[in-house]
């Protein structure tokens, strides 16, 4: 039972919280550096040859779990451990000290006053009844009073001593669902055409999202760079019977019936060209070797001797560029422009069609997020009140009115406030 109390009692430090914190977030921090969740080849292959800090390789990335860090056993248990702390902190320390607040303290000496943060007292009139009049006065201040023949107690700003408790219960639900999230949260990234849908399945009831993209927007710079990129959707469900629009952009996701859509990237998937009076729709592939978001395909042109050539595009409006895989000769079909001759045959761009990259993601943890946050911004807003007390006391022996005081926080503003009632009960 003594180690248990021990135990306890070191759990529940302020030193053994900083610590747990400290530690989360330096491998939250290792988590951004080492990417997270990829191919456990992909550590080996790259880090057996840029092995970190020169000894970390591969091999111990995987043994560590630092390839999964938020999802990994020991970071799971850090969690835990400081869900116990604050849980154990708030059992030990704040809600005792709760508890001890909402009980009433009742000086009936006046030595106790000369013991408190502020202190007072002056000769009164025996027929007056002071008590009262104090009672009146503090009453319509605001104070909660409890009043007795010859004394009373008030106290002012109680709601504070419930912030601490709030700010550790918000703190515990952050971490369970920050936990929860980790494992629960699905993500996928889809490229949608224009007039192209996707439906989503909702497991827990079989009921079907169908997200329809109606419109695809890139705003550029005057130097031809992308400034942002709008996608207007289109949600629709047959079985809950709704059908809203709503639009999505960089840094300004759709939130929608627990779904977070983000406005992520985009790409030229396809463009229609006639090749020898044939209408073609080709499908082109990123080529990351020739450069950053360059889209392109091989084909064969020629009508007799047929040669390869490497179709290229790297915006939404064109050109197109064709370069001879033999010789690497370029040549450019502008859309809509005039027909080209290359190899005898004959090719015009038709259209071009981009595709917005959504990333969909289903976190059933963000509402229990909000929820945290909430608690934590209101206790802690809470915990910005302080909690002031006074006591009166009239002595019929000497005809002495003491008046005492005591506030957990800013004194110095407390103090004005007693002098002034402190006057103030003494000429009311």
């Amino acid at each position: 039972m003594i180690i248990f109390k021990n135990l306890i009692f070191k759990i529940s430090s302020l030193r053994f919280a900083i610590v747990l914190i400290i530690f989360i977030a330096f491998v939250s921090g290792i988590g951004t550096f080492i990417p997270q969740g990829n191919d456990p080849q992909d550590y080996i292959d790259f880090y057996n040859e840029n092995p970190i800090l020169g000894f970390i390789d591969g091999y111990q990335i995987l043994k560590l779990q630092l390839n999964h860090i938020y999802t990994s056993n020991w970071f799971l248990f850090s969690l835990i451990l400081l869900c116990i702390s604050l849980a154990a902190c708030s059992f030990r320390r704040q809600i005792p000290s709760l508890k001890a607040a909402l009980k009433w303290t009742d000086y009936k000496d006046e030595k106790k006053f000369f013991k408190l943060q502020l202190t007072t007292n002056y000769n009164a009139n025996q027929n007056e009844d002071l008590i009262l009049k104090a009672y009146s006065l503090l009453r319509k201040k605001g104070w909660g009073i409890t009043r007795f023949e010859n004394r009373l107690s008030a106290r002012k700003g109680l709601v504070g001593k419930f912030g601490p408790i709030i700010v550790h219960i918000g703190l515990i639900i952050l971490l369970i669902g920050s936990a929860y999230g980790n494992f629960s949260s699905q993500s996928k990234e889809k490229y949608l055409k224009l007039g192209e849908s996707l439906d989503l399945i909702n497991e827990s009831d079989n009921s079907k999202i169908t997200i329809k993209l109606k419109n695809f927007l890139i705003e550029r710079e005057s130097d031809g760079k992308p400034k942002q990129f709008t996608s207007n959707l289109d949600f629709l469900s047959e079985e809950q019977k709704f059908n809203e629009i709503k639009t999505t952009q960089v840094n300004h996701p759709i939130r929608f019936k627990g779904l977070t859509i983000y406005q992520a990237d985009w790409a030229v998937s396809n463009i229609v060209m006639e090749i020898d009076s044939v209408l073609y729709q080709l499908k082109l592939k990123p080529i990351p070797e020739i450069g950053d978001q360059i889209w392109g395909l091989l084909i064969e042109l020629g009508r007799e001797n047929k040669n390869n050539y490497l179709l290229t595009i790297d915006n939404e409006n064109g050109p197109l560029k064709v370069s001879n895989i033999k010789d690497f000769s370029e040549s450019f079909v502008y859309l809509n422009g005039d027909p080209v001759k290359i190899n005898n045959s004959v090719l015009s761009l038709k259209k071009i069609i981009p595709s917005s990259g959504l990333i969909i993601k289903n976190d059933p943890s963000i509402p229990f997020i909000y929820l945290s946050f909430t608690l934590i911004i209101i206790g802690t807003v809470f915990s910005l009140i302080p909690t002031n007390q006074i006591w009166i006391l009239f002595n019929k022996n000497s005809n002495k009115l003491f008046v005492g005081g005591l506030s957990n926080r800013n004194l110095l503003g407390f103090k004005k406030e007693f002098l002034k009632l402190s006057d103030e009960i003494k000429k009311y």
